[in-house]
């Protein structure tokens, strides 16, 4: 069944995907007849079966979706008239998505696990599709409200830790290897990986608030529970993408947001 056809989805992706549309979807027949494989460095190699049923399962789910999150680029997944692998240390992989936002191609690992490779170094950032749209429903959900953010920077590969206590609960489904969320009572935390493939690793800890009056006070708890990192300020805020003061709120909502002079963004 087609991700837009599901009645079964939560509400928040049921929202997200109710700005979709739907584009043009690989036969199968199609997809066994292109089907090739290749080893990481090239070179031409057998086709796994499991590897052609995996392509032809996510383009019967999510061949042609396209919805917005961030910008007017969106979230576009299909094969797109390709049907090739690629041999990995996780396994067969086949680019899936283009993720619009950073412009960039997120490749479909076995078991629905998505990744990223950008300077060279792949990374899984999300433990399945259904995840992957979680994380971004929950974003949509809060990205006009109040919020202030900084940065951790972690060993390579390392997560950081927060202690939980005080903290909303955690929202496992929205939560993967990239993102982690925290949401209850008008508060959502994210912790999101911005950056993995130089000396450490980046991560980016947004604190969002329906309501503004509390802000700076959760801020403060966030940061000061992060017990595996090094908190540092951060200057850009990815989502009004606008610089501001270190520790400043962004207030998308607010008739003084209008000053605040946006332009294009430093980072990917």
């Amino acid at each position: 069944m087609h991700i837009l056809d599901d009645p079964c989805l939560s509400p928040r992706v049921a929202t997200l995907l109710a700005r979709a549309r739907r584009g043009h979807q690989m036969p199968t027949d199609r997809i066994r007849a292109l089907a090739r494989a290749e080893t990481s460095d090239g070179v031409e190699a057998a086709v796994p079966p499991e590897a052609v049923e995996s392509m032809i399962r996510f383009e019967e789910r999510y061949g042609g979706l396209w919805y917005p999150l961030l910008g007017s680029n969106g979230m576009e997944h299909g094969l797109d008239g390709e049907a090739t692998v690629c041999l990995t240390i996780d396994g067969w992989t086949f680019p899936g998505i283009h993720d619009g936002d950073q412009t960039w191609r997120v490749d479909v690992l076995p078991g629905e696990r998505t990744a990223m490779t950008l300077a060279g170094r792949p990374r899984i950032i999300n433990s399945s599709i259904l995840q992957r749209l979680e994380n971004h429903a929950q974003l949509s959900q809060v990205r006009d409200w109040p919020h202030m953010t900084f940065a951790v920077a972690t060993e390579p590969g390392q997560e950081p830790t927060l202690a939980e206590a005080g903290l909303p609960a955690l929202d496992v489904e929205a939560t993967g290897p990239a993102d982690r969320w925290w949401v209850g009572g008008g508060t959502a935390i994210q912790l999101k990986l911005h950056k993995w493939w130089g000396e450490e690793d980046i991560w980016f800890a947004r604190c969002f608030m329906e309501r503004a009056e509390n802000l700076a006070t959760t801020f403060d708890v966030v940061r000061h529970a992060v017990t595996d990192g090094v908190c540092r300020n951060a200057d850009w805020c990815g989502l009004c993408t606008h610089f501001r003061q270190p520790a400043q709120a962004c207030l998308p909502n607010a008739a003084t947001q209008s000053s605040c002079p946006r332009t294009s963004s430093p980072h990917r």
